[in-house]
């Protein structure tokens, strides 16, 4: 039960942090027990969305509670014995309570979170990795702490392929090996720490990317985008950015490419002002009708441009195993800033993606993840034409997602309508809104849709599924 009290000077995001963070000390919310969304929660106590993403900010940064992709906040296992505070005194305002969330049986949930199970590559990773074994168990690193850069053999592959395929030039030494996105954006932030804590993100952006920029204590604006990607302009002179956090091949969530007249035009800002720009490259390998565009990076001449790149996207979400590409003229500073750490990412599986690159396996599966993803979308193309709500399909040149666009005429109530019809006839579908900076920025219009967890013999039953609940 939450309470508001106007007649208090205290924020009512910080009623909202006070309360839960009481209930969670006092045990009334127990570990692992999932609480009320940011949107339900803000609709429910008559506040704006941002007060309770504030609230709930506050109490993930300092670790009452976690954020999971896609599926809510929940209460962090803490230690039993939890310091007794003052009890918070209940306000004046007439209490509200919180319903418990309704659980639902999922048949279909369209994230873009993971893999059906049949896409991992077994036969490869089995070939490869015996032969890992065979190389590792002649190396001494097998008993010893690993370089922090990673393998020398797995940064010789990247640096090969990212030339090949993405236009990239780079040495192998300005390549680090990463457990993933958010390690490597971490890296970038302790690399600048406490000098330059400011970043500039586009809006809509990837919220995982963002946490890691709260985490680390940066304050963050934002750009607008439009259909040709960062509206840069926009923000000129407002103030000092540390860093300019981007997706140009594929914007998420909208899906555009950053035009070449826009690169040069964020390539220049980034030179005017002393700014790195972080280019993440997450998906760029997935293009169903063209060959991938070159990288930002590839004409990145003021050397300003820090490449991230990824390789679960082709081999799979839980392959935790991401790298970065920094600028030649701060490698070595970035270097000996972190000369006292050591690679978290496993040896041997450094060994056997390395073996995959340099055998050709990775360009083959490649191929076939192309394939296999521009059937899904197709099919949710053609699907969605049978219906009588006319819907509009973001034209998708890669990725594992798609935007759905409702009739304009339809506002969140009715948006929030048809993802509760879809979740009851058994269908996850997610709204768009967590993307955007700010309610009012985001279309009221607007779904969010993945099929890497569908298979495409599902798909007709998920159409019809759809069809059903959103047709009635």
């Amino acid at each position: 039960m939450i309470t508001l009290d106007k007649d208090i000077k205290s924020p009512f995001y910080e009623q909202i942090y006070a309360q839960i963070k009481n209930n969670i000390l006092h045990g009334y919310l127990k570990p692992g027990e999932k609480i009320m969304g940011t949107r339900s929660l803000a609709g429910l106590l008559g506040v704006s969305r941002n007060t309770v993403d504030r609230a709930y900010q506050q109490l993930s940064v300092e670790g009452y509670i976690l954020s999971k992709q896609s599926a809510g906040f929940y209460i962090s296992d803490l230690p039993f014995a939890f310091p007794v505070e003052k009890k918070v005194e209940a306000p004046k305002a007439k209490p509200v309570s919180v319903p418990k969330q309704k659980s639902v049986d999922v048949k279909y949930d369209l994230t873009n979170n993971s893999y059906t199970n049949n896409l991992f590559p077994v036969k490869i990773w089995k070939k490869h990795y015996q032969y890992a074994l065979d190389v590792i168990s002649s190396k001494e690193e097998i008993t010893s702490l690993q370089s922090f850069q990673g393998d020398l053999s797995l940064r010789s592959e990247i640096s090969r392929y990212l030339e090949r395929i993405r236009g990239v030039k780079c040495s192998p030494n300005q390549i680090i090996i990463t457990s993933g996105l958010q390690q490597s954006i971490d890296y970038l932030c302790l690399f600048l720490g406490d000098n330059q804590p400011s970043v500039l993100m586009e809006n809509p952006t990837y919220p995982k990317a963002k946490e890691i920029f709260i985490k680390n204590n940066y304050n963050i604006s934002y750009a607008p985008v439009d259909e040709d990607g960062i509206k840069i302009h926009d923000v000129m002179g407002s103030r000092h950015y540390g860093f300019v956090y981007t997706t140009p091949s594929h914007q998420f969530p909208l899906g555009m490419t950053m035009s070449l007249e826009r690169r040069y035009e964020l390539l220049k800002f980034a030179k005017d002002n002393d700014t790195y720009i972080i280019e993440d490259d997450y998906d760029s390998e997935l293009r169903y009708y063209q060959r991938p565009i070159p990288a930002l990076k590839s004409i990145d001449y003021y050397e300003k441009v820090i490449y991230l790149g990824t390789f679960s996207k082709i081999l799979a979400p839980s392959f935790r195993m991401s790298y970065i590409v920094l600028p030649s003229n701060i490698t070595e500073a970035f270097l000996e800033k972190f000369k006292n750490y050591n690679s978290t990412v496993n040896l041997i599986n450094q060994i056997v993606l390395s073996e995959i690159l340099a055998s050709g396996d990775y360009d083959r599966l490649v191929r076939k993840m192309n394939y296999i993803f521009k059937k899904r979308f197709e099919a949710f193309k053609e699907g969605f034409k049978t219906f009588s709500i006319p819907l509009s399909i973001t034209q998708n040149v890669s990725g594992q997602y798609f935007l759905i666009e409702l009739p304009k005429e339809y506002d969140e109530n009715d948006k929030h309508s048809l993802i509760e019809k879809a979740l009851e006839h058994g269908v996850r579908v997610y709204d768009s809104m967590h993307f955007w900076h700010e309610d009012f920025t985001c279309p009221s219009n607007s779904l969010f849709l993945g099929f890497s967890k569908i298979s495409i013999e599902d798909i007709s039953d998920c159409i019809k599924r759809l069809r059903l609940a959103w047709d009635s």
